[in-house]
């Protein structure tokens, strides 16, 4: 006896062998469908038992292709990038902005090379973002801050 996790992550079972052969010619289950003897603990494929081993399809017809807009549109397989979007974005806010800026720009720069490192990553818009933006802002609360000081000793000193 067998139970099974179908394509909708539900569990089902006890199921024999007959049954389990059937739900496979109905597309059901494919190889990588995951399989456990009943009274078993280790889930396994269902291409691993020998007794099911190239009988099944390699995909499910019904399934969807494997999509990873996910990852492109959220890069998380690459929080370095994330994170420097992020500060990058919040680097406008006056006062943090210097840092936030500072660390989005070398997270940035880091995240790049990670996904340069690890092309299925994704994440490269965002460094930039981080970059760019980060950079941007970092810069002109740095000019700010020393204006503010010049402009500070200089009334101090009665110029």
């Amino acid at each position: 006896m067998y139970k099974i996790i179908g394509t909708d992550q539900k569990e089902y079972g006890p199921i024999n062998a007959d049954q389990l052969r059937l739900w496979i010619t109905q597309g059901r289950l494919f190889a990588q469908s995951l399989v456990r003897l009943d009274g078993s603990t280790e889930w396994k494929q269902l291409n691993t038992f020998p007794e099911f081993a190239g009988v099944a399809p390699q995909a499910a017809p019904n399934m969807p292709a494997p999509n990873d807009t996910v990852s492109t549109i959220i890069p998380y397989k690459n929080p370095q990038a994330l994170i420097a979007y992020y500060l990058g974005i919040f680097s406008f806010i006056p006062f943090i902005g210097l840092f936030l800026g500072v660390a989005a720009f070398i997270l940035g720069i880091r995240g790049l090379g990670f996904a340069k490192r690890n092309p299925g990553s994704k994440g490269r818009v965002h460094a930039w973002i981080g970059i760019i933006v980060g950079g941007f802002f970092g810069i002109l609360y740095l000019i700010f801050g020393v204006l503010l000081v010049i402009g500070i000793m200089s009334r101090s000193k009665g110029f």
